[in-house]
């Protein structure tokens, strides 16, 4: 994994400034063999998905040791030798917030990607801020400034300007170069395997798509749904993706998100129950009513066993506040010491996750408590929560350190 023979050629290159336009076959699988025997490249695309289910993909760029090319999909060529790379376990694929790529690699080809470095990542873990957008990114890891303008402009529009080949060329043309520099940083404070700890998320296809019981938790006004409502809405997020996926349409242009809340708290049963509703002009629609019913339905008829466990909401107590508080300033400066963004390790959330795992004594263990971010955070966040830790607070206000030590019997 991230061979040093190519961290080594990367870290000699100079700004990739050479780029190529590659829209048939035999180029194609010509550079695809080329990145193959390196053993690493760095790519990015660029796709539109204001109107559609799938992403119409416009544009890959890939970047190698002193080259960048520019790979047309809407020409008549067959991506799979690229996206074969991809998803190998022997090339390492370089990107910044990759998800979004991979997401359209496991929509044209069925597997998620291998062998991932993703340097918005890695900048979080060695010392740099997280998320970091790229011009950022390249300023501070680099020190070299490029130039962003092209995030809303047509990338299906042929011939591509000036400008937005400038775009797409600075959008890959620097993350080898970052990718070693970046690897050098986590090898020498000894956070490789964190990252790759971070890294391996991406190889679980269930993050690119959750499940719908997991999405509709996240619904704004789930929070207020009983144990049946919370199946209906289930229960309706299934059929909505399925319609999505089968017109090729965004999900939204058949059902709001608010619009499936409400029907999921009134279970219609009749189709007059639908056309009340507004904002859900579709409903009137017969077929779509019909879905809709068959969907309320199908959910209410499930054992009850299997519907969704209402979202538990607990007012919280100025004391609870206060531990939460108390534990968050900690965990900051435990970053802060560490040179990791606190913004990577989480927030808040994680936090009265990690207290309510030892309240309730559950199951299930809390990401605080998980690999790095365990061995980093979560186990001293436990030692101050349970009074083995005491905090002793020195050097204010010009040089203040909160530092955690045994507590004294």
């Amino acid at each position: 994994m991230y061979p040093p023979a190519s961290v080594a050629m990367v870290r000699r290159m100079p700004v990739i400034t050479r780029h190529e336009f590659v829209n048939d076959q035999i180029t194609l699988e010509a550079r695809c063999r080329e990145w193959a025997d390196e053993g690493l490249f760095a790519f990015d695309t660029e796709f539109i998905r204001d109107e559609t289910y799938h992403a119409i993909l416009c544009l890959v760029q890939v970047a190698d040791q002193g080259r960048v090319s520019i790979i047309d999909p809407t020409a008549d060529i067959d991506l799979s030798p690229f996206w074969d790379l991809v998803v190998s376990e022997r090339v390492t694929s370089v990107v910044h917030a990759g998800k979004e790529d991979f997401e359209v690699c496991l929509a044209k080809t069925g597997r998620p990607p291998r062998n991932v470095f993703d340097v918005q990542i890695a900048a979080g873990l060695a010392g740099f801020h997280y998320p970091l957008n790229l011009v950022r990114l390249i300023g501070e890891v680099l020190g070299r400034r490029i130039r962003k303008g092209e995030t809303l402009t047509d990338w299906l529009r042929r011939p591509l300007t000036d400008e937005q080949l400038r775009y797409a060329v600075e959008d890959v043309a620097h993350l080898p170069a970052a990718y070693a520099r970046l690897r050098t940083r986590l090898e020498k404070c000894g956070r490789l395997a964190w990252a790759r700890e971070e890294f391996a998320r991406f190889e679980d296809p269930s993050i690119y798509r959750p499940p719908a019981q997991t999405r509709c938790y996240k619904i704004k006004g789930a929070k207020k749904l009983d144990r049946p409502a919370l199946a209906v809405l289930e229960s309706l997020l299934e059929w909505r993706d399925g319609w999505a996926r089968h017109h090729d349409r965004p999900a939204r242009a058949i059902m709001r998100d608010d619009i499936a809340v409400e029907i999921a708290r009134r279970q219609p049963s009749v189709p007059e129950d639908l056309h009340i509703l507004r904002g859900f002009p579709q409903g009137r629609n017969a077929r779509i009513a019909r879905d809709v019913l068959d969907a309320v339905r199908t959910a209410l008829e499930r054992p009850k066993s299997e519907w969704p466990q209402p979202i538990e909401h607990h007012e919280p107590t100025p004391i609870s506040k206060a531990v939460v508080e108390l534990l968050s300033a900690v965990a900051r400066c435990i970053c802060d010491e560490a040179g990791v963004s606190h913004d990577l390790v989480g927030g808040p959330s994680r936090i009265r996750e990690l207290i309510e795992s030892r309240e309730n004594g559950d199951a299930g263990t809390p990401a605080l408590l998980v690999g790095w971010r365990g061995e980093l955070i979560g186990r001293r966040l436990i030692d101050v929560l349970e009074g083995r830790t005491e905090l002793l607070l020195s050097g204010w206000p010009a040089r203040t350190r909160l530092d955690l030590r045994p507590r004294s019997t």
